[in-house]
């Protein structure tokens, strides 16, 4: 814990250090936007990473039991990016049998001690008609800007845990915040980061799962949402050996073009990359690393360990598909997902509205390379076929 606390601390000061050079950076140039997120909301960030490490502390000494919670059978929700891995995650999270990171405890509360402290403040909180939360949430959709069209943001949901990342420096969003550093582009393509430092940064994310169980009810399964950690699967698999992936999938244009979209809101708040150029060569470099890793990864495991849903089939019928997932992964349905999973309606259609003209992609690279390894994946054995034909 240590090492990573020393790691991210200067990382962070570094980051800072790097982008107010002038000029030296062509996807961060230093304009009055970027100054604004520098000295106005870096420092809030960097202070909230400072008060979790405390909190982190605060757990070695009160707290220690975390560290005997088993991680179990964890499902892991990820694959490609703006693939339907939100909409399977909630549709999952309904079930009682699963436990997720909701966006509060990975954003505010990755410890024991803030839990605990958070927690009672809710209680509060609710007593005097929920003021504070009403309040956390306005300034969110402030803050997150269009980005809460395409994704819905709300302090109780079921969210990505990567955000819990942060304190580690680990957290993919930071890329788009500083998109010069090698150390977050490795974070998107973790086979590529030291093998040291990935083991620790691996390490400190099991810490951050047995916290999260070691504060819900015993006997819950974890249920994990993280689309930008298509590379970290295999090494999941080795970290939890009896984890199940589910694989989320589209048509690697589409994806890419639909996640160069969604981070236009990050960009503007980031002042980062004022043309998109810089953000869509970088994506481009880690979506083909990605639908190359995950076609090798569905190659190497079992058919029970991994499951593919393409989104295109995902959109036809949901409820048969998500069910023969669950059954390929040998992971019983209860009562209430069933009912959620019968409800569920074919041929939803996303809020998301953009054009593939809006972003210079690298077209060449996406047919001959990206799509080749989109086509293997489509071929697996591991993808649930499509009932629609």
């Amino acid at each position: 814990m240590r090492a990573v606390f020393l790691r991210s601390v200067g990382f962070y000061f570094l980051w800072l250090g790097q982008s107010l050079i002038p000029g030296k950076y062509h996807g961060a140039p230093l304009s009055l936007r970027r100054l604004l997120f520098l000295l106005l909301l870096y420092p809030l960030l960097l202070g909230l990473q400072l008060i979790h490490w405390f909190s982190f502390l605060v757990d070695e000494c009160l707290f220690r039991g975390y560290r005997q919670v088993k991680v179990k059978d964890p499902l892991f929700v990820t694959g490609i990016p703006r693939s339907g891995t939100t909409f399977v995650h909630r549709t999952l999270a309904k079930d009682p049998q699963f436990t997720s990171f909701s966006t509060w405890e990975a954003l505010l509360a990755p410890s024991v001690f803030e839990r605990k402290i958070i927690r009672r403040l809710i209680q509060i909180d609710k007593i005097l008609g929920s003021p504070g939360s009403k309040l956390l949430n306005l300034s969110i959709r402030k803050i997150s800007g269009n980005f809460n069209n395409i994704h819905e943001i709300d302090l109780k949901a079921p969210e990505e845990d990567y955000l819990a990342l942060l304190p580690a420096g680990g957290c993919f969003i930071l890329l788009l915040a500083f998109p010069f550093s090698p150390w977050l582009q490795q974070i998107g393509m973790l086979d590529q980061m030291p093998s040291t430092a990935r083991a620790q940064l691996l390490n400190f994310y099991q810490r951050l799962l047995q916290k999260h169980l070691y504060c819900s009810p015993t006997g819950q399964r974890l249920l994990s949402k993280n689309a930008s950690f298509g590379s970290w699967a295999p090494y999941l698999a080795q970290q939890f050996p009896d984890a199940k992936f589910l694989l989320c999938v589209r048509n690697p244009h589409s994806a890419l073009s639909s996640q160069l979209s969604s981070l236009t809101s990050a960009r503007q708040l980031f002042g980062t990359d004022p043309d998109g150029s810089v953000t869509a060569k970088l994506f481009t470099e880690i979506f083909n690393h990605n639908y190359a890793g995950l076609a090798q990864f569905c190659e190497q495991t079992e058919q029970t360990t991994a499951t593919v849903i393409d989104q295109e089939t995902l959109k036809t019928k949901p409820d048969t598909l998500l069910r023969e997932a669950l059954q390929q992964l040998q992971i019983p349905i209860s009562r209430q997902l069933d009912q959620k999973l019968s409800q569920l309606p074919s041929g939803t259609a996303s809020n998301h509205q953009y054009s593939p003209k809006d972003f210079p992609l690298d077209e060449d690279k996406i047919e001959v390379c990206i799509k080749s390894s989109y086509e293997l994946i489509l071929a697996s054995r591991k993808r649930i076929p499509n009932h629609s034909h």
